[in-house]
């Protein structure tokens, strides 16, 4: 089985986090239906799970024994898939807003189109209707954002943008976010087979585009989109933190310095948490991430950074004030010494 996903990652547009009374009823996207909290260790808050129906195509990726061809000389080879795709809103932290979408892409079981009832009984899964390679559709989805007709391929990104849409409108945001900070995508594919070895790969493309790709055993799909959220999180933390490490201009003005880095301290260093939303079976991401690229050692060396400039700004400020009062002092008694 392969599943498919794509996660958006921002900054929530809001001065202050929101209380997890006003997350439940920021992400209350569905009527009737859950929101589903947590408290520990990162507040964090999961809207309903939405179905949107598709009948799309997916794009095929060349065969990986043709030495003659690349993902470009495939550009206009496809297959069809319809079913419905699984969307929901996450805030973590109170800060962080995620879109996530996802679907499985399963074999046909039928050799034609079948009625709408047919799908909606299989929620969360895509039926090819032809040809189905889970490493080259996998490979393709990956990499689809680079193919010159994109208008009938499952779009992934609009999806989950349209899962945060109702949350970003809510009138409870004063769209004043305590952090100037941009925004993340990432794309990624799992191939579910328990008959292959685990692994995963993690490639930044771009500045605020990611790509994973992961092979699993059996495993829940939402299972999968929860660990790929959590990775996204993790990246978007590291990416917002060391851009503004870069705007800071460390050693040059320490006033600029303190402002621009003050506002990390007070709303992101907290929220690191890797692997908490990460199910049992699906550790070994992490695992292999923290050894390479070393996510959290990363995290660790910049954290460090921000608050030994925090400290240094705040004691250089601190005996520049002091100065000044001695001098203001010196000043003083000379003046009551010598009055006019």
């Amino acid at each position: 089985m392969l599943i498919v996903g794509e996660i958006h990652t921002a900054l929530l547009p809001h001065s202050r986090p929101l209380t997890p009374e006003e997350a439940r009823a920021a992400l209350s996207l569905a009527v009737g239906e859950t929101v589903v909290q947590w408290a520990r260790p990162v507040p964090h808050t999961a809207s309903p799970v939405l179905l949107h129906g598709v009948d799309c195509k997916l794009p095929l990726a060349p065969k990986q024994d043709n030495q003659h061809a690349d993902d470009k000389s495939a550009n206009g080879t496809t297959v069809r898939a319809v079913g419905t795709v699984c969307s929901r809103a996450v805030l973590t932290g109170g800060h962080l807003l995620q879109g996530s979408a996802w679907t499985a892409v399963a074999p046909p079981q039928q050799p034609r189109r079948m009625p709408w009832s047919y799908y909606l009984a299989r929620p969360g899964t895509l039926e090819t209707i032809g040809n189905f390679e889970a490493e080259r559709l996998a490979r393709a989805f990956l990499v689809a954002e680079n193919r010159r007709d994109r208008s009938e391929l499952l779009d992934t990104a609009a999806i989950a943008r349209h899962s945060i849409h109702d949350v970003l409108s809510r009138p409870v945001l004063d769209q004043r976010p305590p952090v100037k900070t941009g925004s993340t995508r990432l794309r990624w594919a799992a191939i579910a087979d328990p008959g292959t070895r685990k692994a995963v790969a993690f490639r930044l493309v771009g500045n605020d585009r990611r790509r994973m790709s992961m092979v699993t055993g059996l495993v829940d799909p939402e299972h999968i989109a929860a660990a790929a959220e959590d990775l996204a999180i993790h990246d978007w933390l590291l990416t917002a933190v060391a851009a503004r490490i870069a705007l800071a201009k460390i050693g040059e003005d320490p006033r600029h310095t303190l402002r621009t880095l003050r506002p990390v301290v007070d709303h992101l260093l907290h929220l690191w948490s890797a692997g908490a939303r990460t199910s049992r079976d699906l550790e070994f991401m992490w695992d292999s991430l923290e050894r390479r690229p070393g996510l959290s050692r990363q995290w660790a060396t910049m954290t460090e950074r921000v608050r030994s400039q925090i400290d240094y700004g705040a004691a250089d400020l601190a005996a520049k004030m002091l100065d000044m009062m001695e001098q203001n002092q010196r000043q003083g008694g000379s003046a009551d010494r010598f009055p006019r």
